[in-house]
């Protein structure tokens, strides 16, 4: 393998990397709490200017650019769960130049706001990524639900009134 064809291979693996450490940042960052105006911020910036979040419960759900991102992880994830804890697991992560694509499956216990209950979302996370002043940042991140569950019922009893209300399962 000549050397050039080397260091390409092994910056896309480096890319890879990076992106991975992004993705582990936004679930840390979630997770210590988004209503920290700190956290918050230090979370939006790594997107890209008109990015675009889809939390995949309707157009209600769905947020784009500075303003949005603001709304959206200051307002609305904030007041539906009181506590998460993101396991993201079997990325996919495709790169093609300053460009990449990722997959990701994700498991959370969280507490519901609204009633202090404990449960359980899964599914997986559809992701664009763009390499911004030689940084990866999100630029879209769309969530498809398997289950919201009440931690006491489970996934199998109880895929969530959320999904099953919209037909979403």
């Amino acid at each position: 393998m000549d050397p050039k064809e080397l260091e390409s291979r092994i910056r896309v693996l480096e890319d890879i990397e990076a992106i991975k450490k992004l993705k582990a940042t936004y679930c840390y960052l979630c997770d210590a709490g988004l209503g920290d105006p700190r956290n918050r911020d230090e979370l939006i910036s790594h997107f890209t200017k008109d990015a675009r979040v889809d939390f995949g419960l309707g157009p209600e759900s769905q947020f784009e650019g500075p303003e949005g991102l603001l709304i959206f992880f200051g307002g609305v994830v904030p007041s539906a769960v009181s506590f998460c804890m993101h396991m993201v697991h079997n990325p996919i992560i495709e790169v093609k130049g300053d460009g990449a694509t990722g997959k990701w499956y994700y498991e959370a216990p969280t507490t519901d706001t609204t009633t202090g209950k404990a449960q359980w979302m899964a599914g997986t996370y559809e992701e664009e990524y763009l390499r911004e002043n030689g940084k990866w940042k999100f630029a879209s991140i769309k969530t498809k639900w398997k289950y919201i569950s009440p931690y006491d019922e489970g996934w199998a009893k109880n895929p969530g009134v959320l999904l099953t209300e919209r037909h979403l399962t």
